[in-house]
């Protein structure tokens, strides 16, 4: 797998990888709550040539700086994100978010639509926003009292199995890997974003097509979830990627790299 040296914004205080590619428009991953930047390895590796593309890590995750709101929403993980972009002088993007990174995405592309000339849900998280509220202080402290439990490395071996359809052993190690550096404080602000927040509120907002890939065998984000969604927002259009669980882009990379340059291009699939 190509590697990626991290880098580091001191402006946004955000830890961030990129390639080299250079071009008007950047492709940007948003990862999800249980993962980091350098799950986007192979996008990134694929783009290059290509496209420029740049990953982040989260707020409070590797060494980004933490949110300062206790309960942040999309909108304020968003604001960090601009100024990452305005830092590196990014000024147009498609934009791609994978579970509550696509809450962080609708957010960011509700707020900034003159920036996200395209906007991608991956298996897309809704958020809880609109649960009651018993079910929002479950949803908040589930994660972070697992981590404290278990350890990044070893929640990333019990999940696995859930997150990937493929579960071999190069992507249970990188899950690993990346588990381990995603600190309390920070998984602790995301997950209140996850509880507290919700993707329906910013869909509402984006008056321009948005794609949304799953995978097939998803049982964190389940099809059908993905279909209300798109009945919800009328101007989705899905992308299924079979054999894949809710981390499609690594269960099945090849499959998925192609499914997200045809969108980008504009061809049929």
């Amino acid at each position: 797998m190509t590697h990626f040296d991290k880098q580091y914004d001191s402006v946004s205080d955000i830890e961030f990888i990129q390639n080299d590619t250079q071009g008007s428009e950047t492709t940007v991953f948003l990862h999800g709550i249980s993962s980091g930047c350098a799950s986007w390895t192979n996008q990134m590796a694929f783009f290059a040539g290509k496209s420029p593309a740049l990953a982040w890590n989260a707020p409070g995750y590797g060494k980004s700086g933490q949110m300062t709101q206790q309960v942040p929403t999309a909108r304020d993980y968003s604001r960090r994100l601009h100024c990452l972009l305005v830092a590196r002088n990014i000024k147009h993007i498609t934009l791609v978010g994978h579970s509550l990174g696509a809450l962080i995405a609708a957010g960011f592309a509700a707020e900034y639509p003159e920036i996200v000339n395209r906007l991608i849900l991956v298996n897309p998280a809704q958020g809880y926003g609109e649960f009651e509220e018993v079910k929002q202080d479950e949803v908040a402290k589930m994660r972070p009292a697992l981590l404290k439990q278990l350890g990044g490395a070893e929640m990333a071996r019990r999940r696995s199995s859930v997150l990937l359809f493929h579960a071999n052993d190069d992507n249970v190690a990188l899950l690993e890997s990346i588990m381990t550096q995603i600190t309390l404080t920070g998984f602790e602000k995301s997950s209140r974003l996850l509880a507290h927040d919700s993707i329906h509120h910013y869909l509402a907002k984006i008056d321009k097509p948005i794609d949304l890939i799953y995978g097939t065998e998803d049982g964190i984000t389940p099809p059908k979830i993905m279909f209300e969604i798109a009945k919800r927002h009328q101007h989705i259009s899905l992308h299924a990627i079979e054999d894949a669980s809710h981390l499609s882009y690594l269960d099945q990379p090849a499959r998925f790299n192609q499914v997200l340059l045809s969108i980008i291009q504009g061809d049929d699939l």
